[in-house]
C-alpha cells in the first residue's frame, strides 16, 4: 500500500512538472506611450542550477521612434533594468546587438528602431524545486525619441516554471538567437590605433574583415566612449589585410596615444550587417589595411549646412538689436554715434572698438560654454545670469553707468566710465566696454534664428562653436559698425550743442530700469534678502563715488573712495552668493503672477498627462529672459489663451530655468536649444510636441491648442464634463 502511494505521488510530481512545461514561461507585456515591453526567456521551463538566456524585448512604434545603444552618441539614455530577484537567482549584463547610426539634424546618435532584444544570462539556484515557479521582477526604463524624447518605464515580471527536465521556448528563443547573431563577434586578428592631425586612425588586421570588402557598401566605427566626434565623417579604406577607419577626435579624447575600443560594422550591398568587437592598442597602422576607399560614413557638417548655420547665427545677432533686454545698452551706443557723427575718423574708431567689445564678450561666452560642456555640465545661453552674485554685480554696474551718465562721477576710461566717456573725445575704450555690456546682457536673449543656430553649434567641435558665437556677435555689432562707416549718416544728426548733455542724462534712466529688472531677477533667485543686499551695495557704491568727489584728486582720497567702491562690489557679490532663496521663491518663480493656472514641469509629469490624453503646453522660461516675460504678458496671460486652455482642458507646465537646472538644460538640448524661451504643445493623441515660435501671439497659441486637440475635441470634452 505504501509502495503504491509513493508511485502515485511520483506520478503526480511528474504530471505537475509536465504541466509546468506545457504552460511555459509566463510574462505579461506592458504597453507604455510608444513601446510594448516584455521580459522573455529561451526556456519554457528550467531545471535547478540552470544557466540560460532571458531578454528585455522592446517593440517600438513605427515612424522613426528609436531607443539607444550603450553609448548613445550625442544624446540619449540607454535602456536599463533595476532587478528584484528571488534568493539565489542571478542575472547578467545585457548583450548589445550592433547599433545603427541615427542622424538627427547635425547630431549623431546610436541606437535601434522597430524592435530591440537585449539578451542576458539567468542562473537558477541548485536548490530550486521542480514543480515550483521562479518569479523575476524588474523595473525597466528607457528613453524613446523621435523629434522629442520621452522617458518611459515599465514594471515587468517573468514567471518561469522549474521542472525535472528543461524545455525550450521556440518563439522567444528565436528572438534571442537573432539578437545574439546581431551582436559583434571577437576579432581573430588584431586592431591598432594611431593619432593623426584630425584625431584617430584605427587599423583592423583580420581575414574575416578583409573578406567582407567586395560586398561592402559602407562601414562605421561605433566607439564605446566619447573619444570621437560622433557626427563627423569617418573615412573607411579596405586593404588586402583588413580595413582602416579615420575619425575626428572630440574634446573628450585624451592627449597622446591611447587605446580605443568599440564596434566596427560593415554593411553589405544586400543590406546584411557584420559586426566585430574592437579593442585597439596604440601602434602604427600597417599599409595592408588601406587602398580602396568606401564612401565616407557619418554626417559631418558639410560646407552648405555650415554656411546655413553661420547665416542663421548672423541673422540672430541682427535681430538681437531689437530684443528688449539689449535696447537700454544700445542707447549708450546711440549717444556715441551722435557724438562722433561729424568726425568720420573718430566714428570709425568707435565702430571698430564697439565691434571688438561685442566679439570679445561672445568669444568669452562661447569659450566658457565649451569648457563647461567638456567638464560634463549642462549649460546654455544665459548661464551667466543663473548665478546670483553675477546678477547682483551686473545690476550694480548698470546702476553705476546710470550715475555716470547723469554726471555724478567721471572715472577715465574704466568700466564705470563707459557711459560718460562715450560723449567725450577719445572714448574708444568706452565704445569697447559698451560692446561688452551689450553682448553680456544680450546673450541670454535667445531670439529668432539664434536659438537653433546655437543649439546645433553646441553639438559641434569647439572651433565651430566659437565660429557661431563670433558670427552672432558680428550680427549684433553690424548695424552700428555700418553706420560708423557711413558718412551720409552725419547729415541726419544735428550739430553738437547743449542738447547733447541733456540727451546723455536722459539715457541714464534706461540704465536704472535695467538695474531694477536685474533686481527683480535676483529676487526670484534669492528672495527679498538678496535684493536688500544688492540695494545696500548700490548705496555703499553711491557713497564711494560721492566721497571721491568730496575728497578730491589726491592719492589718499582716491584710495579711500576706491576701497569703499571695492567693498560695495565684493560685498554685494558675497551677499548674493550666501543668501539662499526660500523654497517658494526658488520654485516656479517665472510662473508667478497672472491668472493662467500652471504647475512645475518635469518629464515624469508630461508622461502622466500624456497617459491621460491631455493637451500639454510647456513654457521653458526664466526671470532673466526678457523675451519670455514679454511673451508671458502679451500672449500667454491673455483672455483668448485662457479661454482656449479652459475649453480644451490644457495642462500648462512651466520649466523655470532662472536658476541652474540640469534636467531642464538636457530637455532644451534634446530640442536643439541652447537657451530659453522654448514653447512646446503636446497633442492629446500623444506623440511629439509642436515647437512654437519664440515670439508668441494669443492667436498663435489658441490655434496650436485647437490643432493639438484634433477634430471634435471641444464637443467630446463638453460631453465628458456633462458626465462628470
Amino acid at each position: 500500500m505504501i509502495r503504491t502511494m509513493k508511485r502515485f505521488l511520483g506520478v503526480c510530481a511528474m504530471a505537475a512538472s509536465v504541466l509546468g512545461v506545457s504552460g511555459g514561461a509566463l510574462a505579461e507585456p506592458v504597453r507604455t506611450g510608444h513601446t510594448l515591453a516584455e521580459l522573455i526567456s529561451e526556456r519554457a521551463a528550467a531545471v535547478p542550477g540552470d544557466l540560460f538566456l532571458g531578454a528585455l524585448r522592446l517593440d517600438l512604434d513605427d515612424g522613426g521612434w528609436h531607443v539607444y545603444w550603450k553609448n548613445v552618441g550625442d544624446s540619449g539614455l540607454p535602456p536599463k533594468i533595476d532587478w528584484e530577484l528571488p534568493e539565489g537567482v542571478s542575472v547578467g549584463d545585457f548583450t548589445w546587438p550592433a547599433p545603427h547610426a541615427i542622424p538627427l539634424a547635425t547630431l549623431m546618435n546610436y541606437g535601434y528602431e522597430h524592435q530591440l532584444v537585449l539578451p542576458f544570462e539567468i542562473r537558477l539556484p541548485q536548490g530550486a524545486t521542480p514543480g515550483s515557479e521562479i518569479e523575476l521582477k524588474g523595473r525597466a526604463s528607457w528613453l524613446i525619441c523621435l523629434e522629442t524624447c520621452i522617458p518611459e518605464q515599465a514594471d515587468l515580471v517573468l514567471r518561469l516554471p522549474v521542472a525535472a527536465a528543461l524545455a525550450p521556448a521556440e518563439a522567444s528563443g528565436a528572438l534571442i538567437a537573432d539578437a545574439l547573431a546581431a551582436a559583434p563577434v571577437p576579432l581573430t586578428g588584431e586592431a591598432v590605433v594611431e593619432r593623426t592631425d584630425e584625431g584617430f586612425r584605427i587599423g583592423i588586421l583580420d581575414d574575416a574583415v578583409a573578406a567582407s570588402a567586395p560586398a561592402a557598401a559602407s562601414a562605421r566605427f561605433f566607439p564605446d566612449g566619447p573619444e570621437i566626434v560622433h557626427a563627423a565623417a569617418q573615412t573607411v579604406e579596405f586593404g588586402p589585410e583588413g580595413l582602416s577607419v579615420s575619425m575626428t577626435a572630440s574634446e573628450y579624447a585624451p592627449s597622446g596615444e591611447t587605446p580605443l575600443s568599440g564596434v566596427v560594422v560593415v554593411e553589405g550591398k544586400d543590406g546584411s550587417r557584420k559586426a566585430w568587437a574592437v579593442a585597439a592598442t596604440p601602434a602604427a597602422v600597417p599599409a595592408g589595411v588601406s587602398g580602396t576607399m568606401l564612401s565616407p560614413a557619418g554626417a559631418a557638417l558639410a560646407l552648405l549646412p555650415l554656411l546655413s548655420l553661420l547665416g542663421a547665427a548672423f541673422l540672430g545677432g541682427l535681430v538681437l538689436n531689437l530684443m528688449p533686454c539689449v535696447l537700454p545698452v544700445l542707447s549708450i551706443k546711440a549717444a556715441g554715434l551722435v557724438h562722433t557723427a561729424h568726425n568720420p575718423a573718430e566714428a570709425r574708431l568707435h565702430g571698430v572698438a564697439y565691434t571688438l567689445g561685442v566679439l570679445v564678450c561672445f568669444a568669452a561666452v562661447g569659450a566658457i560654454l565649451v569648457a563647461l560642456r567638456m567638464a560634463g555640465e549642462q549649460a546654455g545661453l544665459g548661464f551667466q545670469l543663473q548665478y546670483p552674485p553675477m546678477v547682483a554685480v551686473f545690476a550694480l554696474i548698470m546702476f553705476a553707468v546710470g550715475l555716470n551718465l547723469l554726471g555724478v562721477f567721471e572715472i577715465g576710461g574704466s568700466l564705470m566710465g563707459v557711459g560718460g566717456n562715450l560723449a567725450d573725445r577719445g572714448g574708444a575704450s568706452g565704445a569697447f566696454f559698451t560692446g561688452l555690456l551689450a553682448a553680456f546682457v544680450g546673450a541670454p536673449c535667445v531670439g529668432p534664428f539664434m536659438a537653433p543656430a546655437v543649439g546645433v553649434a553646441l553639438s559641434q567641435p569647439p572651433l565651430t562653436v566659437m565660429g557661431v558665437f563670433l558670427v552672432i556677435g558680428l550680427g549684433l555689432a553690424a548695424p552700428f559698425l555700418l553706420l560708423s562707416f557711413t558718412p551720409a549718416f552725419a547729415r541726419l544728426i544735428p550739430r553738437p550743442g547743449a542738447w547733447m548733455a541733456v540727451f546723455r542724462q536722459a539715457l541714464a534712466f534706461p540704465m536704472f530700469l535695467t538695474a531694477i529688472w536685474l533686481l527683480w531677477v535676483l529676487g526670484g533667485q534669492t528672495g527679498a534678502d538678496g535684493v536688500i543686499a544688492a540695494v545696500a551695495g548700490a548705496t555703499v557704491f553711491a557713497f564711494g563715488v560721492w566721497l571721491a568727489g568730496r575728497i578730491g584728486e589726491g592719492l589718499p582720497g582716491r584710495a579711500v573712495s576706491a576701497g569703499v567702491i571695492l567693498l560695495a562690489v565684493v560685498g554685494t557679490a558675497l551677499s548674493a552668493n550666501m543668501i539662499t532663496a526660500p523654497a517658494e521663491a526658488a520654485q516656479g518663480s517665472a510662473a508667478s503672477g497672472g491668472e493662467v493656472s500652471s504647475e512645475p514641469w518635469s518629464p515624469e509629469r508630461v508622461q502622466v498627462l500624456q497617459a491621460d490624453r491631455r493637451i500639454i503646453f510647456v513654457d521653458f522660461t526664466a526671470r532673466w529672459c526678457a523675451t519670455c516675460q514679454v511673451n508671458k504678458k502679451l500672449a500667454i496671460e491673455t483672455d483668448e489663451v485662457k479661454s482656449a486652455f479652459a475649453e480644451y482642458d490644457v495642462a500648462f507646465l512651466v520649466a523655470d530655468w532662472t536658476n541652474r537646472d540640469s534636467v531642464i538644460a538636457a530637455a532644451l538640448a534634446e530640442h536643439q536649444r541652447a537657451g530659453v524661451p522654448l514653447y512646446l504643445m503636446y497633442p492629446a493623441s500623444g506623440g511629439p510636441p509642436e515647437v512654437l515660435p519664440q515670439m508668441l501671439t494669443p492667436g498663435l497659441i489658441a490655434a496650436s491648442v485647437r490643432k493639438a486637440a484634433g477634430p471634435g475635441a471641444s464637443e467630446a470634452l463638453s460631453g465628458r464634463g456633462d458626465k462628470l
